[in-house]
């Protein structure tokens, strides 16, 4: 009994002694979680821990089921001088209280949950980052109040696992000029104060979404480097639902907080960049698919510099399909395969597709990834060796040589079986080759041995480029090209295009085109280029001992002199344009200057008119920006003429009615002779002369055309004949180029001077308009002569037109002219 009396004691004792200890720690625990005190201590030493000042609402305390806090409104500080007040908010923050750590003055977090936190990350230009922590930051000492400072001192905040619902996240790096937002659906961090805490991130914006996982080495607020953290990350991406690509990374980073001493390998695939860039907001991807890399990148910059330096020891990337449209128009390309094994090895670089329908493939070197990436850095203050060749359906094209080291040197082979010029011209047979040297970093170019051979032109020179050597620092283009023979015809297409039918005749519209002409371009290049050519075919015509030079200094083009010998006529000249103050001039005396008229057609505003060589002689001297103003200021005097091409019936039927466009139909006419010669000024060009002849038609007149309202005010005396049989009657054609009134022409007594014209013996010959016209048209310059002069007719200008009419019916030819008459309104 009496041990039974002891183990009782013993027992109630010892219930008694836990119910004190029980006690006694719980008042500890209460006193420890005071909420105040707690608030007061994890304030203090975030902010010691940061850095940064800590914003914390009122904090809740709950000791069961288990020990945990909640807190509403936190905010963490942005960094001196950043965007926002805040760097990080979030409405509330849950988390467990690991209860041990608390007799160590270590606050212990578990199961942090955040609900709807925002957090704004910033770069400047400088690379100051607001996600570099620093506890020896200038807010660190912003409260100086003792007890915190003590607090700070003692206590220390620890975070063990971490999960984040709805977070939004924008960023702003102006170092790199990325900016965007997203938004993060979660986050679940756990391990986050051991050596390899995990992570798990999903997130959308921009019409796509992506997931995070894996795990870094440990997570220290501190910005002090490491030696060797280790990151294994892997991301995908899916854009409209669709899976888009994915990447993993695996490595180690010395400095993470300042992405220094990495030495990673990138894996991935993409099905699209398009896809990714809705990912990317303000970034424009190229149109890549099925992309496949991987790559080990290393940092290269020295220890100890502001930046980070990326370098590739190992690259492996294959695409499928590439548009390559925004950088050469009309590329595309099947596939693009680049290869380095190793930092030593050459960069491999293969590829084919196609160019403007036409199928290529692209193989060759660059050298190895170390010479790359030198290259790269050093903006090609390295040398980098490179091997690539172009072959085609066109032809093939070679580029050997060594560029960097501020100097290089290349040569270049380029033949084509058959190539298409823009304009429809064409080069076949083409073998061409040149040698190129940089000097001076890129500032000094030097073209020399250039060689051309083709069916179409035979040349060879030099060309000089200095990025600098202009006046005002300007780049300066220098050289000369010599061509044995030249077709201009075939290589300006003009052999199958100027001689179309023209069935659609356009004529400008009244008062021209007020754009601003573009010549700040004469400003922006100097030049000096003599071209010779020993034969040259042009507008149908041959030509030799052709030359021109060209100078073009602070805004002064100057062509002079501008010289050929052609069949039958000399070619001379010289103009000037002179931008070089704040209004152009343009001057020009033209001895002999041939132009195709297709070409002065579309500067004149007009197309299909005529067809053929025109042959202009003047002096013409103008001022302006625009072509109204330099068509307003426009004076001296000007001759154009054409013999032995066609010209558009159309455009005949608009100026002398509709019967005549009916006679003469709309297609294309040969043309014997054409001239005209006229005087500028005051906007006004005064017609003195106007000849013009064909196998049916002579007009012959004078009058005036505005250069700008391009109103009409001509009189002319056309003479159609059909068969020997005709007739004449002078018309005035008002309204406006694009818009012409032809009408009968009444004479000073108000009587019409009509005429008609029968073919038969002792006939006198209708005048012959082409020696004349071309004579005034040409200011007593030589020229080509004109086919065989029209047949003779005789002359009945005074028979009466009804016993004419009535021996029409007759003749299926005289019926045409009786209609003619008709339409013209003479006969009834």
């Amino acid at each position: 009994m009496a041990q039974n009396g002891n183990a009782r004691r013993i027992l109630l004792g010892s219930v008694a002694a836990l119910v004190v200890v029980a006690g006694a720690g719980g008042l500890a625990v209460r006193s420890m979680l005071d909420p105040d005190s707690l608030r007061t201590r994890v304030i203090a030493a975030i902010e010691k821990q940061t850095g940064r000042q800590v914003r914390l609402g009122a904090l809740d305390i709950h000791i069961l089921p288990a020990p945990s806090l909640s807190v509403r409104d936190v905010g963490l500080s942005d960094m001196a001088g950043g965007a926002y007040s805040d760097m990080l908010t979030a409405e509330q923050l849950q988390a467990s209280i690991g209860i041990m750590g608390l007799l160590h003055h270590e606050l212990r977090l578990e199961d942090v949950r955040l609900t709807h936190p925002v957090l704004h990350l910033e770069r400047t230009e400088a690379g100051e980052a607001n996600w570099r922590l620093s506890p020896t930051g200038a807010q660190a000492t912003a409260r100086p109040d003792a007890a915190a400072t003590q607090a700070a001192s003692e206590w220390k905040v620890q975070v063990g696992s971490v999960r984040v619902s709805n977070a939004d996240l924008d960023w702003d790096d102006r170092l790199s000029g990325s900016r965007g937002k997203v938004v993060l659906d979660h986050i679940n961090l756990s391990g986050v104060d051991g050596a390899q805490p995990q992570l798990d991130v999903a997130g959308h914006g921009g019409g796509g979404s992506f997931t995070l996982s894996g795990h870094t080495g440990a997570i220290s607020l501190a910005s002090t480097a490491r030696s060797g953290w280790p990151v294994a990350l892997k991301a995908a991406f899916q854009s409209g639902g669709q899976p888009a690509g994915q990447l993993a990374v695996d490595g180690t980073i010395a400095d993470p907080d300042h992405m220094k001493g990495y030495n990673v390998t990138l894996d991935g695939n993409v099905a699209s960049l398009k896809a990714v860039e809705s990912l990317l907001p303000g970034r424009s991807l190229p149109d890549v698919r099925r992309l496949s890399f991987r790559a080990n990148v290393v940092d290269g910059s020295a220890a100890g510099s502001a930046g980070s330096t990326p370098l590739l020891n190992m690259l492996h990337l294959d695409t499928g399909a590439v548009d390559a449209g925004p950088y050469l128009s009309g590329l595309t390309l099947q596939g693009l395969s680049i290869d380095a094994p190793g930092p030593k090895d050459a960069v491999s670089i293969r590829s084919q597709g196609q160019w403007q329908g036409q199928g290529l493939k692209l193989s060759g070197t660059l050298g190895s990834l170390q010479q790359v990436d030198a290259a790269v850095t050093s903006r090609l203050a390295d040398p980098l060796p490179l091997s690539l060749d172009l072959s085609g359906d066109a032809g093939s094209l070679r580029v050997a040589g060594t560029l960097g080291g501020g100097h290089a040197v290349v040569n270049v082979d380029a033949s084509a079986g058959t190539l298409t010029l823009p304009g429809g011209g064409v080069i076949d047979h083409l073998a061409a080759s040149t040698h190129l040297v940089s000097e001076d970093n890129g500032a000094h170019f030097q073209l020399s041995d250039i060689m051309v051979k083709s069916t179409q032109v035979s040349l060879k020179g030099a060309l000089d480029l200095s990025m600098h050597g202009g006046s005002g620092g300007v780049p300066l283009v220098s050289g000369a090209l010599d061509a044995g023979w030249l077709n201009a015809d075939a290589l300006m297409g003009a052999t199958t295009t100027a001689r179309a039918d023209a069935k659609g005749v356009t004529a400008p519209q009244a008062g021209g085109n007020d754009d601003t002409l573009p010549f700040d371009w004469l400003r922006k290049l100097d030049a000096d280029l003599r071209l010779s050519a020993d034969q040259m075919e042009f507008e149908g015509d041959e030509y030799h001992n052709a030359l021109t030079h060209i100078s073009l200094r602070g805004g002064r083009l100057v062509v002079d002199p501008l010289q050929a010998q052609g069949t039958g006529r000399s070619v001379s000249g010289q103009f000037v344009v002179d931008a070089s103050a704040s209004v152009p001039t343009v001057s020009g005396t033209i001895g002999t200057l041939v132009l195709p008229a297709a070409w002065v057609e579309s500067r004149a505003g007009l197309s299909g008119l005529v067809q053929g060589a025109l042959q202009v002689v003047g002096t013409v001297h103008t001022q302006g920006t625009t072509r109204t103003e330099l068509r307003n200021g426009m004076t001296g005097h000007m001759g154009v003429s054409m013999v032995n091409g066609t010209i558009s019936g159309s455009a005949l039927g608009e100026m002398l009615g509709d019967a005549a466009r009916g006679t003469l139909g709309s297609g294309p006419i040969p043309l014997r002779c054409f001239g005209i010669h006229m005087s500028m000024a005051g906007g006004q060009a005064n017609v003195d002369t106007i000849g013009m002849q064909t196998s049916a038609l002579t007009v012959t007149g004078h009058g005036s055309v505005g250069m700008v309202s391009q109103a009409l005010d001509l009189h002319l005396v056309p003479q159609v004949m059909i068969s020997g049989t005709g007739a004449s009657v002078p018309l005035r054609v008002g309204g406006t180029l694009a818009a012409p009134r032809p009408k009968m022409d009444a004479g000073s007594d108000g009587r019409y001077a009509i005429g008609l014209l029968l073919g038969g013996s002792g006939s006198t010959a209708v005048a012959d308009p082409c020696p004349a016209a071309l004579k005034a048209a040409r200011e007593g310059q030589a020229g080509p002569q004109p086919a065989a002069a029209a047949p003779a007719a005789d002359s009945a200008k005074n028979a009466d037109v009804n016993k004419l009419v009535e021996k029409a019916k007759a003749s299926p030819d005289v019926k045409k002219v009786g209609n003619l008459l008709k339409g013209l309104g003479i006969l009834k």
